[in-house]
């Protein structure tokens, strides 16, 4: 009987192990599968990678390496929240190894993505403080040049931008954001020569054109200006931006009827877009279309552009009655008070007229409904 189940003990114990021998390989697989995962689907590496963090045999600096693996894998995916999953992951790769590098990195990166541009600096700094290679220092130069640019700072942004392009000097992306910052310093030469060099390389990439289409109109060189705009709407038809500064720069060298074409476009793309409607009520009016710009406005901000063409109008006739030397001593108050009375005397004016004009309006549809009882 005791030989008995001592052969019973011993045969739990002998399957126990082998179950504990089998184990182990297959967390070593999921931690392979995690880590080397880039040929398979995004969906495999995920499940690969999360076996392998609740396998319980992993910590630390490994445990970090899955997270980071999954945070990783989470971006190949089609899902809705999938950067929420991969900042988090990366979170707790960093709090488990600080020295996380890569999860810094691409954790900067979703801090650009939410606007969130100190922490994006923050972690970018942690990153280089914790040693990169060049690969690493070129993309911590870049996602740190892009936070610097958004938030104003374009001398910082800049010579990060730099420092990226030494490391890779044909960067496209890269090289179009530095040409961009040197324009927001009003740098033009600097911002077209970097523009000239992306286009000389990839000469299909939009965007360089469409940004070298606004330094040449800021420079007021509206023939390459809408050129360029040209170009980029050639190589991406839907490009809104690019029609918009196509339009202005038409409309800037007297060729209104095109410029309203291309807001005829902007709208035919994007019918909800009130700013192409104001624009070309704009265009409307330089030429004397009054019905078609009133159309594209409605009557009641049609009424508001009027209003603040008569202030300034008002404010002219001000100064041409006073002097321009008394105009430019008076303070910013006192002539605040006069256009502020002025302001108030002209809206008594509209009142009346818009009383005078309503009461024509009636009169109007009450002659119209007569004629038709008549009929």
């Amino acid at each position: 009987m005791r030989s008995a189940i001592s052969a019973h003990v011993w045969l739990v114990a002998l399957a126990f192990a082998a179950t504990v021998a089998v184990s182990r390989p297959a967390a070593a697989d999921d931690r392979q599968g995690c880590l080397h995962g880039s040929t398979e689907t995004a969906e495999t590496t995920i499940a690969a990678c999360t076996r392998a963090i609740e396998s319980g045999d992993y910590d630390d600096q490994d445990l970090s390496n899955l997270y980071h693996a999954r945070g990783y894998s989470w971006s190949r995916t089609s899902l809705a929240d999938r950067a929420d999953r991969a900042f988090k992951d990366y979170t707790e790769a960093i709090r488990l190894y600080p020295k996380a590098v890569s999860s810094l990195l691409n954790r900067s990166q979703i801090y650009n993505q939410r606007h969130d541009y100190d922490r994006a600096i923050a972690d970018v700094n942690r990153a280089f403080e914790g040693g990169l290679s060049d690969y690493g220092r070129r993309i911590g130069y870049g996602e740190r040049g892009y936070a610097y640019q958004a938030k104003g700072d374009n001398g910082r942004a800049i010579a990060d931008y730099t420092n990226s392009l030494q490391l890779d000097a044909d960067n496209n992306a890269t090289r179009t954001a530095r040409g961009s910052a040197y324009h927001a310093i009003g740098d033009l030469d600097h911002a077209i020569a970097d523009y000239d060099h992306v286009i000389a390389l990839y000469p299909k990439y939009a965007l360089a054109y469409y940004d070298r289409c606004l330094a040449y109109r800021e420079r007021g060189d509206l023939d390459r200006a809408i050129a360029d705009c040209s170009q980029a709407i050639a190589l991406y038809p839907p490009y809104r931006d690019a029609y918009y500064y196509r339009a202005y720069s038409y409309q800037a060298r007297g060729d209104v009827d095109r410029a309203i074409a291309d807001y005829d476009q902007i709208i035919a793309l994007y019918p909800n877009e009130s700013d192409a409607h104001s624009s070309r009520a704009s265009a409307y009016l330089s030429k004397g279309d009054f019905r078609s710009a009133i159309a594209d406005l409605g009557q009641g901000q049609a009424l508001s552009w009027l209003f603040t063409i008569v202030l300034f109008a008002v404010a002219g006739w001000l100064c041409s009655r006073i002097g321009v030397h008394a105009c430019r001593r008076w303070s910013g108050r006192t002539m605040i008070e006069v256009c502020e009375q002025q302001v108030v005397d002209m809206q008594h004016r509209n009142a009346a007229l818009e009383r005078i004009a309503a009461a024509l309006e009636n009169a109007r549809m009450i002659a119209g409904t007569t004629s038709m009882i008549r009929r």
